[in-house]
């Protein structure tokens, strides 16, 4: 007997088969690449940047193209950003292609290596290691491949506003990468709107107008029901009438939508119908599992931001009416300067223009608290 197994996934990146739409924004995003242009793509943490990711390199693998997804978040310098590098490449790459990139490697004997130990135990044993110069040597790997194969790579660079943290780390890719339209194709991606434009936008910065801009929106709510339902229904369940609360109370938040889908088909029973009821427990499951983690993000932020959150979430966006402001004790002169910076970092996103909490998790947790 097929064991009843949850089929929503709530944690990590979806396999390219599971995700919900995102067809037009992988097509765009490999043809791009394909084309030889570099991209960069900016959405909220938990909005399903990293399945498009894995999507669009699937692609490219089933090209034939070399890959790598580089994840660059919290680097604080140049040797843990070689070590990204070359945990990408070895997580990505197979047969051929693998076998003559760890050739090149071998060659190179600058310390990285497909498999063993790698460049973390090298620093570990010799910490003055010049992890520069392994870095610009490393960054050259796309273009050998490239000369054996005649192959570009696709590459994809995570959380790239963190290099920010690491002095000269931005000059030190540029210096290369710039060299290598024939070879390879760069997906940038971030979390923190503000911090991209400083890598891409800045004047003063190298990455300056260097990739194509994406901004990855929330999820159609018609492919999001059919996604549940059909699978309520692979598994002998109806997602009823709780289906259009669920899909209003996510607003198309991809993390959050599986997660409440999730829970859902939890409480209901294999050859049964969701109700209202089961809309609730789902609600609350989620709620109860996220409060904690809530309230820290909340507790993080400068009091005016914990102000303008709560007058969003309470006033549904009319954050410059009196009587909102006056709930919160916020002064409608600092309304602009915090909503930029919550928006830069990506708490709050633009619906139709209007400004909203990103996480609906999140507006829900602030609609209790501001509860005057």
């Amino acid at each position: 007997m097929a064991r009843d197994l949850n089929p929503f996934q709530i944690s990590g990146p979806v396999k390219p088969a599971e995700m919900i739409d995102r067809e037009d924004e992988a097509g765009e995003l490999f043809d791009l690449a394909d084309g030889g242009h570099s991209s960069r793509l900016v959405a909220p943490r938990r909005y399903g940047k990293s399945s498009l990711l894995g999507k669009v390199l699937s692609r490219a693998q089933d090209a034939g193209m070399p890959t790598a997804h580089v994840d660059l978040m919290d680097v604080l310098t140049l040797g843990a950003i070689v070590t990204r590098f070359e945990r990408g490449y070895n997580r990505a790459l197979r047969g051929p292609i693998r076998s003559a990139a760890s050739d090149i490697l071998k060659t190179w004997k600058i310390g990285v290596s497909l498999g063993g130990g790698g460049f973390a135990v090298k620093m570990s044993s010799n910490p003055r290691i010049d992890a520069e110069s392994v870095l610009l040597k490393l960054l050259e790997l796309p273009t050998r491949l490239a000369e054996k194969s005649g192959i570009r790579s696709v590459l994809v660079l995570d959380e790239i506003q963190d290099i920010l943290n690491v002095e000269g780390a931005d000059g030190i890719l540029r210096s290369v990468i710039q060299y290598q339209a024939d070879d390879a194709s760069y997906l940038f991606a971030g979390s923190s709107p503000s911090l991209m434009a400083k890598v891409f936008s800045d004047p003063s910065r190298p990455f300056l107008d260097h990739a194509l801009p994406m901004e990855l929106g929330p999820l159609p709510d018609a492919a999001s029901a059919e996604h549940i339902s059909q699978r309520f229904a692979a598994s002998g369940r109806d997602a009823g009438v709780a289906l259009d609360p669920l899909i209003e109370f996510a607003r198309g938040h991809p993390q959050r939508t599986m997660l409440l889908a999730h829970h859902l088909w939890a409480v209901t029973p294999r050859g049964s119908r969701a109700d209202e009821g089961a809309w609730l427990q789902a609600l609350k499951r989620s709620f109860d599992g996220a409060k904690h983690l809530l309230r820290a993000r909340y507790e993080a932020l400068p009091t005016n931001e914990k102000r303008l959150m709560i007058a969003l979430a309470i006033g549904h966006g009319t954050i410059y009416e009196a009587k909102t402001l006056a709930a919160v004790g916020l002064k409608r002169g600092s309304v602009a300067f915090t909503l930029d910076a919550l928006e830069g970092r990506a708490e709050v996103v633009r619906v139709d223009g209007r400004p909203v909490v990103a996480d609906p998790l999140f507006e829900h947790w602030l609609q209790e608290k501001g509860a005057f």
